[in-house]
Parts: structure tokens; C-alpha cells; sequence
């Protein structure tokens, strides 16, 4: 037999993989060391973009989606999608997708794993709520009169815990790559006009643009509105919020009938159809989207004859199938979601909202010291927990002139699980304003 050698593979030589094995519109792990926000010895045997996405997994941020609405509670039934459970079907997709176009699967899979990680408690309601606060449309019934602030969007408080809100390391945030943070941002539409946050750094994110420059970035932007309408659709279904009747009807349903064949028969087990409806439909998305990147690839090159910065989408559906997938959204949004917005009420979750913020807001001491140093002094942090002091100097009347610190509240309310929403909402109703006045911030940092 012959002899074999056995050796580890440092970065250096997984790089020059990349190089020789990738497709040369692939990002590059050797570029992108380069492009972190601070400067970092590279680890020995590890690329820059599986270090991002391993920081990623080991963060705070990322553990939390299991607790987090995707469209029905998590209390609703084991089956249905969490953000987390959401988070893992756009990584695989996008594995998929990259694997298939000779693309870095290390970038798309830290893009995906942290493209949601600043989604707020309660889904979108959540978002919402706190977008209006820190927007200046809503005062919390006169608690609060600070006006605009900026605004707030889970893609951009996805950037800002990468950057500077998790606390893991040495130094803020978790210092990823610029193609990462880049990914994560446009993995949805940008809100230039609506959400503009003070200190928000635009370093590499080539803001100007709408979709992401590199292929990889581009490729979760759309698993993620794929995974979207196939699992929202599988959920809906089982909820019954729609039946397999109406779900027949839809022209992107009837295609795949007519490419897959009668395997979706009317006489079909409901159970078998819904499982056969789901791995049909995406293979169907997923297969439209390589073939006309390929197209939308060769007639960049041949146009612009680089094979970097795309300035431009190159990653989308064809013409033919675009018009349906905008069809079967549609559908879901008026089937499915506004009927789980109705059921799951909405109402009471924006209460929680915006009873949190004003607690917050009115007792400063309620927040945890580790999320006040974004804002302020260790000294006067000390004074913030210090009943005498803080009535003596007027400590809480200042805060509550600072939009730092109704920064400071928006972004430990946006971290919160949704379970987490509820219990301190539960505690803080129970409270007299005395005892609130009394209490002081957790500060285990199980809240980043």
C-alpha cells in the first residue's frame, strides 16, 4: 500500500484553494481579511470569512432567534418556524446556491447566519414600534419628546450588534469582514430616508448601491425571500389559515404541476401533498435563479469584463417566473400573515413595546450599566443606581433629554426574546413606581 501524508492545512494554503478552486467571481477570503473595521493578526488555520461566521455562531445575538417570532409564536406549536429555525433554511439555501455556482460558501453562510440577528421581539410588530419611537411619531403617550432619532430597521440593528453591540471580545462588536457586514445589510431593502443613525458606520458597505456587490451578498438577499414563501407557505397550511384548494389556484402551483407531473393530484394526502408542494416549489425557485444568473453573469462580463464589483443585481428570477413569485407573496401576505397578525394580537404585543421603552425610559435604573456605557461615564453610570444621588443631580432628568440614552433603551429592548419581552413586562406591571424607582438594571448581560 502506498504511503499517504498527513498534514493540517493552514489558512495560507486554504486561501490558495479558494483561488484555484473557486469561480474567478468569487469573493476571496484573502481580500476580505483586509477589510475589517480594526485591524486583526489573522487566525493560522482558519479563512476570514469562517472566522466570521464562527464569531457569529458563539454570539449572544445569534443564540436568542430560537426565542423569536418568524410570523407565529413561539408558544403557537413545535413545528412552526422560529428566526432561528428561518435563519438555518436561508444558510442552507444559500450553501446551495454558492456550491453550485463555484461561489465562497464561508461568506454566504456567515451573511445568512446573521443577516436577522437585529430582529426585534414579536416579529415585524416589534419593529414597527420601536421604528415609530425612535422616528419621533410616537411620544409614548407624552413620556418622551426628544423628536426624530433616527429611525430603526432590523438590517441596520443587525450591522450595529456586529460592529459594536455584542460584547464577546476585546473590542466592541465582533470586527467582521466589510463583504459580510455588507450582506447582512442589503440582504433587504435599504431606508436611506427613514433610518438614519447617528454613528452608524458606512465603512465598506457601499451604501450607495442597493444590493450588495459581491455575488455571495446577493445570493442570501434572495434565499432569504425564497425561504420566506415556502415556509410561510408550509405554515400556513398547516395552520389552515389556507386550504390546498386555494393554494392549487396560484399560477407558480399549476407550473409545477405541469413540470413535475399529477403528483399533486386532488386525491393526495394532505399531509404528502403539503411535503411534496414545499421540496417541489423550492427546487423550482432555487433552480430559476442559477439559470438566470449564469445568464445575468455573462452578459455582465461580457459588458463590463471584470469579474468583481457587481454594481448591479445579477442574482434574481427570471422574467417568466418573477411575476409568480410576486403573485404567491401577495397571496401569503393576505392569507397568511395578515390572518396571523389578526389571530396572534398584535395588539397586546405592541403594548408590551411600548410599556417596556416608557419603563425604561422613566427609571433609568431598570437598564443594565453595560448598556448605559455606550452613553455615558462610569462615574455617572454609579450615580444612575444611586436613589439619593440620582434625585439630588438630576441624573434620570438629563437621560431622558439624551437620545443616546433612548438609543441605549431601543437597543436592549430590541435584543430581548420574545419571552424575555413578556416576563419583564409581567414584572415591571406588577411594580409600584416606588419599587420601580428601587430596582436596579439586570446585569448578567444575558441581553446584549
Amino acid at each position: 500500500m502506498n504511503s499517504i501524508t498527513i498534514t493540517l492545512r493552514n489558512r495560507r494554503q486554504l486561501d490558495r484553494l479558494e483561488n484555484k478552486w473557486l469561480s474567478p467571481f468569487a469573493a476571496k477570503s484573502d481580500a476580505g481579511a483586509s477589510t475589517r473595521l480594526r485591524h486583526e493578526k489573522e487566525h493560522p488555520y482558519r479563512t476570514a470569512f469562517q472566522r466570521d461566521r464562527d464569531r457569529i455562531i458563539h454570539s449572544r445575538a445569534f443564540r436568542r432567534l430560537k426565542h423569536k417570532r418568524q410570523i407565529f409564536l413561539t408558544t403557537f406549536g413545535d413545528h412552526y418556524r422560529t428566526r432561528l429555525t428561518h435563519t438555518i433554511e436561508v444558510s442552507q439555501l444559500s450553501r446551495t446556491m454558492a456550491r453550485t455556482l463555484g461561489l465562497n460558501e464561508d461568506l454566504v453562510e456567515a451573511i445568512a447566519l446573521a443577516h436577522d440577528i437585529g430582529h426585534t421581539p414579536f416579529g415585524h410588530i416589534g419593529e414597527v414600534v420601536l421604528h415609530r419611537i425612535m422616528a419621533g411619531k410616537d411620544h409614548l403617550d407624552g413620556v418622551i419628546h426628544l423628536g426624530d432619532m433616527g429611525g430603526f430597521k432590523h438590517n441596520y440593528q443587525s450591522v450595529r450588534i456586529v460592529d459594536s453591540l455584542e460584547t464577546k471580545y476585546s473590542f466592541d462588536g465582533l470586527n467582521l469582514t466589510a463583504p459580510v457586514r455588507e450582506g447582512i445589510l442589503k440582504h433587504t431593502r435599504l431606508r436611506r430616508q427613514d433610518v438614519l443613525l447617528p454613528g452608524f458606520c458606512y465603512d465598506g458597505l457601499n451604501y450607495d448601491l442597493d444590493d450588495a456587490v459581491t455575488l455571495e451578498g446577493q445570493i442570501v438577499a434572495i434565499c432569504d425571500e425564497i425561504a420566506q414563501r415556502t415556509h410561510d407557505l408550509e405554515d400556513g397550511i398547516r395552520a389552515q389559515y389556507v386550504d390546498l384548494d386555494q393554494v392549487r389556484q396560484l399560477a407558480l402551483i399549476k407550473k409545477i404541476e405541469e413540470i413535475k407531473g399529477s403528483f399533486l393530484s386532488s386525491e393526495s394526502d394532505g399531509f404528502v401533498y403539503r411535503n411534496r408542494l414545499i421540496r417541489k416549489l423550492v427546487d423550482l425557485l432555487v433552480t430559476d435563479v442559477l439559470r438566470q444568473t449564469i445568464k445575468n453573469l455573462r452578459q455582465f462580463y461580457k459588458r463590463e469584463q471584470r469579474y468583481s464589483f457587481f454594481d448591479r443585481r445579477i442574482v434574481w428570477f427570471s422574467d417568466q417566473l418573477d411575476p409568480l413569485q410576486v403573485e404567491l407573496d401577495q397571496f401569503i401576505m393576505k392569507r397568511i400573515i395578515k390572518t396571523a397578525i389578526r389571530d396572534r394580537d398584535d395588539h397586546h404585543s405592541e403594548e408590551v413595546i411600548r410599556n417596556l421603552f416608557k419603563s425604561y425610559f422613566q427609571n433609568p435604573n431598570l437598564v443594565p450599566s453595560y448598556r448605559l456605557e455606550k452613553c455615558m461615564s462610569k462615574d455617572e453610570i454609579s450615580l444612575v443606581y444611586d436613589q439619593q444621588a440620582a434625585a439630588e443631580n438630576r441624573v434620570h432628568e438629563q437621560l431622558r433629554r439624551d437620545g443616546r440614552f433612548a438609543r441605549a433603551v431601543c437597543d436592549y429592548i430590541a435584543g430581548m426574546t420574545d419571552h424575555y419581552a413578556e416576563l419583564k413586562y409581567r414584572e415591571f406591571s406588577a411594580k409600584s413606581v416606588q419599587e420601580l424607582e428601587a430596582m436596579r438594571g439586570d446585569d448578567d448581560r444575558v441581553i446584549t
